[in-house]
């Protein structure tokens, strides 16, 4: 004991480093200068001022270029590239950030001039914050993603970062746009302060995941992932999304069809449960899918079996699926813009289902409709095709989340094709595991902090709108699905000491659910949230 006391006892110090805050001076600007937009706005007025949606439209330019520029850096490091990349992200953050805050003014305006015209009182600032629906959650959602990569991205061993999370959030902005920009009001029953406490975290916690789950898939490719298993797993997730999409008739009959839009008495658009098929975009799709199969055999051989030959047919496959990806892409939309005569396209086998729907917009209930014949459905769906049938029209904004799903589709090709290109030297680009690891859990953290909030938040919010803190509705479930998946990865990371690849996998889940929370149960299931 004697011995061991007479030796020194040295205290292991790190020298800390100070904070510099002129590296956060980027998001400061964006912010700073959002504000003052927002000043403008309100001082000239909407008739002398850029639209919203132009604004949102600059900021995915913006987005789009930072990254090219992020990506060249990795590739090529420059200190010009770095420097642009910087200056173009905040640019973006700040038009992202004006856009929804110009569209807040934009919405009271609205309102106000009814309510005047009518003798109304004016009602509070708060009531018109924009998180009235998706559109207005996406733009939230890609500010956060875009503010979280200013934070952290000034510091040298991260600013990788906004080469994958900008491609991201444009994606969301993307989505923004085929959605379209149109105003709405909820319910007075939803009017409460809670509603921008509550979406609000909801667009930050998403915005938040986002730049997670990029840093587990940079984290993935720097631990020698191979490019190939990635491009097996971006096959599979394509693969689905074209067997599901126009309601699985891709597969199944080769033939893609559009949702329909008509003409309300106001001049609004007003999707209905009518689809046209689009000429040429089934095969094109047909294609791919067989492309997208012959990725995932000939590269799931060469890992079996360490086959390169079958390495380098499957890296064929893979850039003709990316480039059938593009075709079907751009046939679909140059179709939706031209394609005229929609009722000649409209097949009659929906007839008996539309008929049941039109019967239920006239107020009739499920049961009562069940007693009408199928000729008497069927024909009420024929005669409103024929009354009604020049009104009828398509929009790239009646099917937003079956494009953006395929644009995602092709992006995440995309990336997997330049991961393969000089993999090792991005490689050596990429901060160490650790590091890279280390900010995969800070961000997951954070992202299960602010689902634990959006969580809190709805609940009281629901209770004073319904009358009960939880409903079972499949937002609300989603949404705990994905707080409890983050919570096993901070559970099994802190109890169990995982970390690396299967914290990667959680990373990776945690934000998938959460797409699917955002997106899917939106559309495909119904209840409390489907306006938003």
């Amino acid at each position: 004991m004697s011995e061991v006391l007479q030796k020194p006892f040295i205290l292991k110090t790190t020298s800390a480093e100070r904070p510099d805050f002129k590296a956060y001076m980027p998001a400061v600007l964006a912010v700073a200068a959002s504000l003052l937009m927002l000043i403008l706005r309100i001082q000239f007025g909407g008739a002398h001022f850029i639209a919203d949606s132009g604004l949102m439209l600059l900021a995915l330019a913006c987005y789009l270029t930072a990254a090219v520029f992020h990506l060249t850096n990795l590739y090529a490091p420059s200190t010009t590239a770095q420097r642009f990349g910087l200056w173009l992200a905040t640019s973006g953050v700040f038009f992202n950030l004006s856009s929804w805050l110009v569209r807040w003014v934009n919405a009271r305006d609205q309102e106000v001039a009814v309510i005047l015209r009518n003798g109304g009182e004016i009602p509070w600032f708060f009531r018109y914050i924009p998180f009235a629906n998706l559109y207005d959650l996406s733009l939230a959602f890609a500010f956060g993603a875009g503010i979280t990569t200013l934070l952290i991205a000034h510091r040298k061993n991260f600013r990788f970062l906004g080469a994958l999370s900008l491609p991201l959030a444009s994606l969301i902005l993307v989505l923004a746009r085929f959605i379209g920009d149109e105003l709405i009001n909820l319910p007075p029953v939803l009017d409460s302060y809670w509603r921008p406490i509550h979406v609000g975290t909801a667009s930050l916690s998403y915005g938040v995941a986002l730049v997670c789950f990029a840093v587990a898939v940079v984290y993935l490719l720097k631990d020698r992932t191979k490019p190939e298993a990635m491009a097996i797993w971006t096959s599979i997730f394509s693969l689905s999304i074209i067997a599901t999409i126009s309601k699985f008739s891709v597969l199944t009959s080769a033939t893609y069809s559009a949702s329909t839009m008509m003409m309300g008495s106001s001049g609004r658009r007003m999707p209905i449960p009518l689809r046209a098929d689009i000429p040429f975009v089934g095969p094109i799709l047909v294609i791919t899918a067989l492309l997208l199969v012959g990725v995932i055999v000939t590269f799931g051989i060469y890992l079996a079996k360490n086959d390169e030959k079958m390495r380098a047919i499957g890296h064929w496959f893979l850039r003709l699926s990316l480039v059938a990806q593009g075709i079907g892409i751009a046939t679909l939309i140059s179709q939706i813009k031209s394609l005229t005569n929609i009722t000649s396209h409209i097949s009659t086998s929906q007839y008996a289902w539309f008929g049941k729907w039109l019967f239920e917009q006239q107020g009739m209930r499920p049961g009562e409709v069940a007693q009408i014949s199928s000729a008497q459905l069927y024909q009420a769906a024929e005669q409103f095709v024929q009354q009604k049938g020049q009104m009828l029209a398509l929009s790239t904004n009646g099917n937003p989340v079956e494009l953006s799903a395929l644009i995602t589709a092709l992006t995440a090709t995309f990336f997997v094709i330049l991961f393969s290109f000089r993999t090792e030297r991005l490689r050596e680009a990429l901060p160490a595991l650790e590091k890279l690891d280390s900010l995969m859990y800070k961000t997951a953290s954070v992202t299960f902090a602010l689902l634990a909030m959006l969580l809190i938040t709805g609940a009281i919010w629901a209770n004073e709108s319904w009358g009960a803190y939880w409903s079972w509705d499949s937002k609300e479930v989603g949404a705990l699905v994905a707080w409890l998946t983050y919570a096993a990865y901070l559970h099994t990371r802190i109890a169990r000491g995982w970390t690396g690849r299967r914290s990667a996998y959680f990373a990776i889940v945690g934000f998938l659910l959460i797409i699917f929370t955002y997106l899917g149960v939106s559309y495909l299931l119904p209840g409390l949230h489907s306006y938003a």
